[in-house]
C-alpha cells in the first residue's frame, strides 16, 4: 500500500509541476497576443499542430465527443464528472454569479460575476473555463461561439472524469494552450 500511495503522490506533484509549466506558457502566449507578436487562439481558430506530436496527442486533438443521448447515459456521466464538477460549482459560486441550467450544451453556466477566479483567467488571457459539468465565464452573456467551445470541454470532462485534470496539465505542458490537443479538439 505504501508503494501505490508513493506513486500517487510523485504523480500528483509532477501533475502539479506540469500544471506549473502550462501556467508560465500560457502567460507566455497571453504577453505574445498583447504586444501583437502572436494571433489570439479564440474559441473557433484553427492552429497547426506542433512540428512532432505524438500518437496521443493527434488522436486527442480530433476528439469531439457528443452529448449523452440517454437518461441513463446523461446519469452515468454526470456520476463520472461529479468530482470535477463540484470543484467547478465551488469556483462558480466564488465568482458571485448566479448559475444557470444551458440546456442545449447539458451544463451548468456562472456568467460574470468578480473575484479571484474570474482574475485568474485574466491572467492566462482565457475568456471561460470548463470544469466538471461547470462552465465558469467572464462574460454575460457567453458568447455562443466561446459557450460551445467549452461545453466540448464538458464532453471531455464526462468521458475522462478526474483523468481529464492530468491528461490537460501534461499536454499544457508540452504544448502550450494554443497547440494543446484538448483545446484543438474543442476548436473543431
Amino acid at each position: 500500500m505504501s508503494r501505490l500511495r508513493t506513486a500517487l503522490e510523485v504523480a500528483g506533484l509532477a501533475t502539479l509541476a506540469a500544471g506549473v509549466v502550462g501556467v508560465a506558457r500560457q502567460r507566455r502566449e497571453a504577453s505574445l497576443v498583447a504586444r501583437g507578436e502572436l494571433t489570439a487562439a479564440h474559441a473557433a481558430t484553427e492552429v497547426e499542430p506542433p512540428p512532432r506530436e505524438d500518437r496521443l496527442a493527434q488522436r486527442v486533438a480530433t476528439w469531439t465527443p457528443a452529448r449523452p443521448r440517454t437518461a441513463a447515459g446523461r446519469a452515468a456521466a454526470a456520476v463520472w464528472a461529479g468530482p470535477a464538477t463540484a470543484v467547478g460549482t465551488l469556483i462558480g459560486v466564488s465568482t458571485g454569479a448566479r448559475p444557470r441550467w444551458d440546456d442545449e450544451h447539458g451544463c451548468w453556466v456562472f456568467e460574470g460575476g468578480r473575484g479571484p477566479a474570474l482574475k485568474a483567467l485574466g491572467a492566462v488571457g482565457a475568456d471561460a473555463n470548463a470544469i466538471g459539468q461547470v462552465v465558469v465565464s467572464r462574460y454575460a452573456p457567453t458568447p455562443p461561439l466561446l459557450l460551445a467551445h467549452e461545453a466540448a470541454h464538458v464532453r471531455q470532462a464526462e468521458r475522462l472524469g478526474v483523468f481529464l485534470l492530468p491528461l490537460y496539465a501534461w499536454f499544457w505542458a508540452r504544448y502550450g494552450y494554443r497547440r494543446h490537443p484538448i483545446e484543438r479538439a474543442a476548436r473543431l
